[in-house]
């Protein structure tokens, strides 16, 4: 649930878990010897501004605390897959690989002068979420779930159906984050290839910009408009 108040200018471009997951593009494994070392080349050497790993960090602790089952973050990981696949398997060891995550995440955000809070807790976003930033992302949920049913086609590559797929969608906007759940959303319209009508393509915009996103998260789709 992140603040656009605060954090406007990380927003250009996709962020946290979801841009993490879609960074395993098909030659990531040429260049890593393996899924962690990638990671840690992704997230960096420490910088003295922790954000962009804080707001990783606050992704995984909330999906890691979440009330999600193992399928379901497996579903929501597999999302962000680019098209073709390329990112670890996780089934079976779904909050296993978050903790992993964190292990990797946490000591370089304190380095680069994250707080112990910074890297230990979140804003609550779900139901009692004090903040206007927790109410207004209470408000866009519904907006978030009926979108979810743009992924209505399986391609002949893709690991995961898109029913199964939408109801996690659906149960993140619901019950962990819908902003997170949109950011979702918009990595599997592209791993399913989903096509969208302009209409369908200005309401992913809207809620962009609902959000505080810059232009550049939602127009990652922008290829996929008929």
């Amino acid at each position: 649930m992140h603040n656009p108040e605060a954090q406007h200018e990380w927003m250009d471009f996709d962020f946290g878990v979801t841009a993490l997951g879609a960074s395993f593009h098909g030659d990531w494994v040429l260049d890593a010897e393996d899924e962690l070392d990638h990671v840690r080349t992704y997230l960096g050497a420490p910088e003295c501004d922790p954000m962009g790993l804080t707001l990783l960090i606050e992704d995984v602790l909330r999906l890691e605390n979440s009330g999600l089952d193992g399928e379901e973050l497996n579903l929501l990981w597999r999302a962000t897959d680019p098209p073709h696949g390329g990112s670890p398997e996780i089934r079976g060891a779904e909050r296993a690989w978050l903790e992993r995550l964190l292990d990797l995440a946490v000591p370089l955000a304190r380095s680069s002068g994250a707080s112990e809070a910074d890297c230990t807790s979140y804003p609550a976003c779900g139901a009692g979420g004090p903040s206007a930033a927790a109410v207004e992302h209470r408000r866009l949920a519904a907006d978030v779930v009926e979108l979810v049913e743009i992924l209505d086609q399986r391609q002949g590559w893709s690991r995961e159906p898109p029913e199964q797929t939408r109801d996690a969608l659906v149960r993140c906007a619901e019950t962990v984050c819908s902003e997170l759940a949109f950011r979702f959303l918009l990595r599997a319209a592209n791993q399913f290839c989903t096509r969208l009508s302009p209409e369908t393509y200005s309401r992913l915009e809207r809620l962009g910009a609902a959000f505080g996103y810059r232009p550049h998260v939602v127009d990652a789709v922008r290829y996929l408009v008929d």
